[in-house]
């Protein structure tokens, strides 16, 4: 246990740094130009933010049980925050994907969200409060041995963790599909930018979200293996099985802000600028620039 809290301690240090550097390079260029897509970008890295926080503070409660012990409310309810913000990223992403179409078809503008995406939204926020406020109440979700998991002994965890796969799900189709179709938009607008530059963008965002969506829908067949005997074949009662899955979770906050900086060339530079590396902006940008599956590039503004 002290060998897997080690290295939980280190995989999910440096995210503190990355994130900082990203969701404030976010933040500047949203004060520069209001684009409700930042803002949306930047709440999925809050959500995931909070999710890293408590993959580190997981690393000491395996090195010092005792503390662990004394501190278990405290750190079930840290738990239950995790999940919550785990849960949440799901239909965040889902409505930055939304958000991006009805962009670039002109449907939306881009500076102020329109009333239905603040409605969903809100929704969304109250739903997270909601089980952050149930979950450490109830103290349904535990860390035991190297891994997170629902405490079945309490009566709606059974309920909850449905809930939790029901929405990762459908979230993950819908932004998947919502990726390709974008796409798709892409291609039927390539006679406005270049064909090569056209066709360079949708692939980067297939092979992205085609990552992104069997990556994290693995984790979730895994996590949740007694619904799925699929992957049976996983021994999760194997201590070292669970600390590998849990890796992949820590590690699953780092592809959010590393697809941004790869295929974000204005966030990438700003980010450079704010490292205090010096680089000189491009005046001139593509009307259609490289998007990640979850993080695309900013289109044209309304």
């Amino acid at each position: 246990m002290m060998e897997y809290g080690i290295v939980y301690f280190f995989i999910a240090s440096p995210l503190f740094p990355l994130f900082f550097v990203i969701m404030k390079t976010i933040y500047l260029k949203d004060r520069e130009t209001a684009n409700i897509t930042y803002k949306l970008m930047n709440l999925v890295n809050f959500c995931q933010l909070g999710q890293a926080i408590s993959h580190f503070i997981s690393g000491p409660m395996l090195i010092f049980p005792q503390l662990h012990l004394k501190l278990n409310f405290i750190i079930r309810s840290i738990g239950c925050a995790m999940n919550s913000l785990w849960i949440a990223d799901f239909p965040v992403m889902t409505l930055l994907a939304l958000c991006r179409i009805l962009i670039f078809s002109n449907v939306i503008g881009s500076k102020r969200f329109p009333f239905f995406i603040k409605l969903i939204l809100c929704v969304i926020i109250i739903w997270t409060f909601f089980l952050i406020l149930v979950g450490s109440i109830t103290q349904n979700f535990l860390l035991v041995g190297p891994g997170w998991d629902y405490d079945f002994t309490v009566s709606n965890a059974e309920i909850f963790a449905t809930f939790e796969i029901i929405i990762s799900f459908t979230c993950l189709v819908l932004s998947y599909f919502a990726y390709i179709f974008m796409a798709y938009l892409i291609y039927a607008k390539k006679n406005l930018i270049s064909s090569v530059h056209s066709r360079r963008n949708e692939i980067a965002i297939l092979l992205q979200s085609t990552f992104v969506t069997l990556y994290i829908t693995g984790m979730i067949f895994v996590w949740h293996q007694a619904l799925f005997s699929i992957v049976s074949f996983i021994d999760m009662e194997n201590q070292r099985n669970q600390a590998i899955l849990n890796c992949c979770l820590i590690l699953h906050c780092y592809v959010n802000p590393i697809l941004t900086l790869i295929c974000n060339k204005s966030i990438r530079e700003d980010c450079l600028k704010l490292l205090g590396f010096k680089k000189r902006r491009n005046v001139r940008g593509d009307l259609v620039s490289k998007l990640s599956s979850i993080h695309p590039t900013e289109t044209n503004q309304n």
